[in-house]
């Protein structure tokens, strides 16, 4: 008698591209990510131009992008990142709670928006949202 064992299908992390120009939020941000299993940060930016570099080399599962930057600002730097790869998640941070720049960013291709002082409690949430909804749809076309 034979026993067929189920194969678990273990998920990897979904790997996620950082842009923030404050380093202490910066690392604070790739903490929160690296003490959720669900997520590894695959690439760390200061400002949008890294991002948008960082993000064709590394190819992330979604990507974190501060509003605010030098360089090039987040309301661009999604706009390139959109143009570049249609589907990857965009989670748009900032520390203020700007209407009309929240609008700007959705328009340029953000998919949420997380102010910084709630980052601890709706960043992850958002991510694994955006993450896990890519996934099922991926799976359902294969």
């Amino acid at each position: 008698m034979q026993r067929r064992v189920a194969k678990l299908e273990v998920a990897r992390p979904f790997r996620i591209l950082v842009a923030e120009d404050d380093e202490s939020f910066l690392d604070a941000i790739a903490l929160l990510l690296e003490q959720d299993e669900r997520f590894v940060v695959a690439g760390r930016a200061s400002n949008g131009r890294e991002a948008v570099a960082l993000a064709e080399e590394v190819a992330p599962d979604a990507v974190v992008l501060d509003i605010e930057m030098p360089v090039l600002d987040g309301v661009e730097a999604a706009r390139r990142l959109r143009a570049a790869a249609p589907q990857l998640p965009i989670v748009a941070v900032s520390g203020h709670d700007y209407e009309e720049r929240v609008l700007e960013i959705r328009e340029a291709g953000a998919d949420d928006y997380v102010r910084k002082a709630r980052l601890a409690e709706e960043l992850p949430r958002a991510l694994a949202t955006l993450l896990e909804t890519r996934r099922r749809s991926a799976r359902s076309r294969s």
